[in-house]
């Protein structure tokens, strides 16, 4: 009787090719993303609980960047730790809900937490070194928490607030805006990324915890949001979020 026939070994680097191919030109898509951020979400939560200011039985939280809720919901509650922690953790129940109802109907990616990290991380290694040294090359400086630890949930902060409000929420708001005026997409893209990152380097001079602005500073992040809009176009949200906050984590453990 005649065997079947044996596909070989030959196959098996084409498959792993045709699934990274897929992987570099597929976008991850919404849902997938949020998934993929909530490891930050929680690391920032827990840090912001055990970073808080706590005199008299009410605490205080000096916002990181564009985080208005966190000291807004910290206000509503009294200044009570112990009440932000509940709403936190009632919070990060309802998205870890989310994400396991979204898996059960198929609608999420999981597996892709591995390669979006790793992929977040090389471009975080190659950016966030450049910036240092040419932060250095002109001059500026880089601020940062007291610690290792509160560099990481300022950069956790950072990397999911500004990511959410500029990119998912400017950016994209832009560029559906400009394109229902009549707009071209490629323009529509250009002047929403110019846009998005003028605001996204200007908040960094705003409010008590803003450094004072100069010139080279703002041109500055205005280049790094740029990056930062061009990689959220591409890859998607978590991927833009976690290169930004490994970044964060370079610039400040280099400062």
């Amino acid at each position: 009787m005649q065997s079947a026939p044996n596909p070989g070994p030959s196959l098996e680097p084409e498959g792993r090719f045709a699934r990274a191919r897929a992987y570099f030109t597929t976008r991850v898509d919404p849902l997938t993303s949020l998934f993929l951020v909530l490891p930050m979400f929680v690391i920032y939560q827990i840090g912001t609980l055990a970073m808080m200011d706590c005199r008299g039985g009410r605490c205080s939280w000096r916002a990181n960047g564009v985080d208005f809720l966190t000291g807004n919901l910290l206000a509503l509650t009294g200044g009570s730790r112990l009440v932000y922690a509940g709403v936190a953790l009632v919070a990060s129940l309802a998205l870890f809900g989310g994400v396991l109802w979204a898996r059960r109907r198929a609608k999420l990616s999981p597996k892709l937490f591995a390669p979006v990290l790793l992929e977040s991380a090389i471009l975080a290694s190659i950016v966030g070194p450049t910036s240092v040294l040419l932060s250095r090359a002109v001059g500026l400086g880089a601020q940062g928490s007291s610690s290792f630890i509160g560099d990481i949930v300022t950069s956790c902060g950072a990397g999911l607030h500004e990511e959410l409000v500029f990119r998912a929420g400017m950016f994209t708001g832009l560029v559906w805006l400009l394109e229902r005026m009549g707009q071209s997409r490629w323009r529509a893209l250009f002047v929403s990324g110019a846009l998005s990152s003028l605001a996204f380097s200007m908040v960094h001079h705003i409010g008590p915890l803003g450094e004072p602005f100069t010139v080279r500073a703002f041109v500055f992040r205005v280049f790094a949001g740029a990056l930062f809009a061009g990689i959220y176009r591409v890859r998607g949200f978590a991927i833009a979020a976690w290169t930004h906050c490994l970044y964060d984590v370079w610039v400040l453990a280099l400062r």
